[in-house]
């Protein structure tokens, strides 16, 4: 059975020049204030268990980060060795199943975005629908950013990212994002070869990580986890070409009040992992309420020439979760 679901209210207790986008889509603004990751990650690219449950895992003798990394560069293609080919062919190892309660159909999360303490725009993370893509049930899953007209006269941002996600291994599938922020216009699609281990953007095939997530698909991964502070989360990421491992540290709880109401949460802190060095040339926070759905409700990032970029949660509209058999009320 389904149920449509409210996240429970406390009673006791973005992808951009500047930014705009990365407050709807969290881990893009990580790539954006964070940096870029060393030439070699240090991570071999194997069934990584860390990410889910995999079924009959194998070793896989695969390429290096530094091919990878240098493939993005140079724009040629790079072609996996015969024995990587042999083990991606045996597909019994690759594929997981991860629960998931904590999102679903029709759920609606639209935000409110400061730079400062000027208002700027509105972002919008959905999940309008199940679609079959290449034969396998996956999430749409969207998000948008809109400048408000005063932002807009000076520098208008209209952003849109879609990610379709496996609906049983939570992991992308294909990976779309329109920008157009000021004079700059962009749209990049990245298809991924999750048996294979592959990113596959324009003429380029891109090595990468088991079950590898991308920009936006991280943070409804991480969602479906179960943390308390003190814990670390590890998410292997690819975007623009690049491959990016990041560490979520889940630093504290804390109630916080946004324009959706009063919220129990847990803050997190998502921080860039390369050559086993952290890097935090920027940070950025994330709420997410304490319980098994996981909602984001805040979002902030430190912006050098602006001070901080903050997102609020202000309306939401709850998803149909599969296998709930009650209906859980705000508080």
């Amino acid at each position: 059975t389904a149920s449509r679901w409210t996240p429970r209210r406390s009673s006791q207790v973005i992808e951009g020049g500047i930014l705009m986008s990365g407050a709807a889509i969290c881990l893009t603004a990580i790539m954006l204030t964070l940096g870029q990751p060393g030439p070699d990650s240090g991570r071999g690219l194997t069934p990584d268990s860390s990410q889910g449950d995999t079924v009959q895992a194998t070793p896989v003798d695969s390429m290096s980060m530094s091919t990878a990394d240098s493939s993005a560069q140079s724009s040629k293609q790079v072609e996996p060795s015969e024995d990587y080919i042999a083990a991606a062919a045996d597909s019994s190892w690759w594929y997981r199943k991860l629960e998931n309660k904590s999102f679903g159909v029709g759920e609606r999360l639209e935000f409110s975005v400061k730079y400062g303490m000027l208002p700027a725009g509105t972002a919008v993370m959905e999940v309008p629908g199940i679609i079959d893509y290449e034969g396998y049930p996956c999430f749409r899953i969207v998000s948008t950013a809109e400048s408000n007209s005063v932002v807009s006269v000076f520098y208008k941002v209209r952003d849109s990212v879609e990610t379709i996600v496996d609906y049983d291994g939570i992991f992308p599938r294909k990976f779309h994002k329109r920008l157009r922020e000021g004079g700059y216009k962009a749209d990049r699609t990245t298809l991924f070869d999750q048996r294979r281990h592959l990113a596959i953007a324009d003429s380029d095939t891109i090595p990468t990580y088991a079950f590898v997530q991308d920009a936006l698909s991280s943070l409804y991964y991480i969602r479906t986890k179960d943390f308390s502070p003190g814990d670390e989360v590890l998410i292997d990421n690819h975007t623009d070409k690049k491959n990016y491992p990041l560490k979520v540290i889940v630093d504290r709880k804390e109630t916080v009040d946004v324009p959706a109401g009063k919220f129990d949460c847990l803050v997190i802190e998502p921080v860039m992992r390369a050559e086993g060095i952290f890097k935090a040339k920027g940070r950025i926070w994330i709420w997410l309420t304490d319980d098994k759905y996981k909602i984001p409700v805040m979002m902030k990032t430190e912006v050098f020439f602006l001070g901080s970029i903050t997102a609020q949660l202000k309306k939401y509209e709850p998803g149909v979760i599969e296998g709930e058999n009650e209906q859980i009320q705000a508080n």
